[in-house]
């Protein structure tokens, strides 16, 4: 099976539930819940591929503090390979996730160590035992967006790395300006449909695809949220397959990361596109039924049990 490193986003996430509106100035309110978690893209992905059973390490920022501690000990204890993982002055990444009755969140978010994430805390090369590279987080990579992430991602295709990104969304509002220079250093990119939109200026998925695959992306997945994903391994080959139904959505903090994860989960095993990407599904579904990024991602086993249970 493949290694994969996952470079990037990490936060720790304080989950508060129900929140269907914030009090006033001056006004406490209760919720039913509260939780602390990992969250940040690269971390989750990291987590989810630990529990799914792929050889995974995880490249990232904390800070010198109790919540890098923590960082560190979710990583391990999920058997993430921790050693690219460093320690800067800056206070660990930050959320307060508030997810409303119907399990949908907005995050209150402290950019701290992910910000100030660089080229300089990775190795000079991508290790040689990690076949697939994924970039998690972009736009919210202050330090390593764009130019940077190019560069790293040139010498991963060197060295005959599979390479990879998501996004995340951009409170400054550029968008494509932060990330244009690493595109096409991609085998695959898979934003959301939100993100990829703003990146994209276009609405629909098919000509969102377009806009990626002129930019020089030789594959790419537009997530859909509740709609599944729509899949284009080239530009010739295009398809949507739909999410699965009937779930119960607890919480869908960290969904489309969990998608992520399955899709790299299939890569690593040798699966076809259309494979990938039915599991990847299957994650994400999986994802939403507890409260917590990473909380209902099972083994690789358990998906593939849940995937024949389900009449798709």
């Amino acid at each position: 099976m493949k290694k994969i490193l996952c470079i990037g986003g990490v936060t720790t996430d304080i989950i508060l539930s129900p929140v269907d509106g914030l009090p006033p100035p001056g006004v406490l309110r209760a919720v039913q819940s509260a939780s602390t978690h990992v969250g940040g893209c690269a971390a989750n992905a990291a987590i989810d591929l630990g529990k799914l059973g792929v050889p995974v390490a995880l490249a990232c920022q904390v800070g010198r503090d109790a919540l890098g501690d923590f960082v560190i000990e979710q990583a391990d204890g999920a058997g993430v390979d921790a050693q690219w993982i460093v320690r800067g002055s800056e206070p660990t990444t930050c959320s307060v996730v508030c997810v409303n009755s119907q399990g949908e969140r907005c995050f209150l978010y402290y950019p701290g160590s992910t910000s100030a994430y660089s080229i300089e805390s990775l190795p000079a090369s991508p290790p040689k035992d990690c076949d697939i590279v994924f970039v998690a987080e972009a736009l919210l990579l202050d330090s390593f967006d764009g130019r940077p992430a190019g560069e790293y991602l040139a010498r991963a295709r060197a060295q005959g790395a599979y390479t990879v990104m998501d996004t995340a969304w951009d409170p400054d509002g550029v968008w494509l300006p932060k990330i244009q220079a690493a595109l096409p250093g991609l085998d695959l990119f898979m934003p959301s449909l939100e993100e990829a939109q703003k990146l994209s200026g276009k609405e629909d998925p098919k000509e969102i695809a377009d806009v990626f695959f002129g930019m020089g992306v030789k594959s790419v997945i537009v997530k859909l949220g509740s709609r599944g994903a729509y899949f284009c391994p080239t530009p010739e080959e295009r398809y949507t397959l739909p999410a699965y139904p009937g779930i119960a959505v607890a919480d869908t903090t960290g969904a489309g990361d969990s998608f992520c994860a399955g899709f790299l989960c299939g890569l690593a095993n040798g699966w076809d596109f259309r494979a990938c990407g039915r599991f990847a599904n299957a994650v994400g579904a999986l994802c939403v039924t507890k409260i917590g990024a990473s909380t209902g991602v099972p083994s690789m086993e358990e998906v593939l049990q849940f995937m024949k249970t389900q009449e798709f």
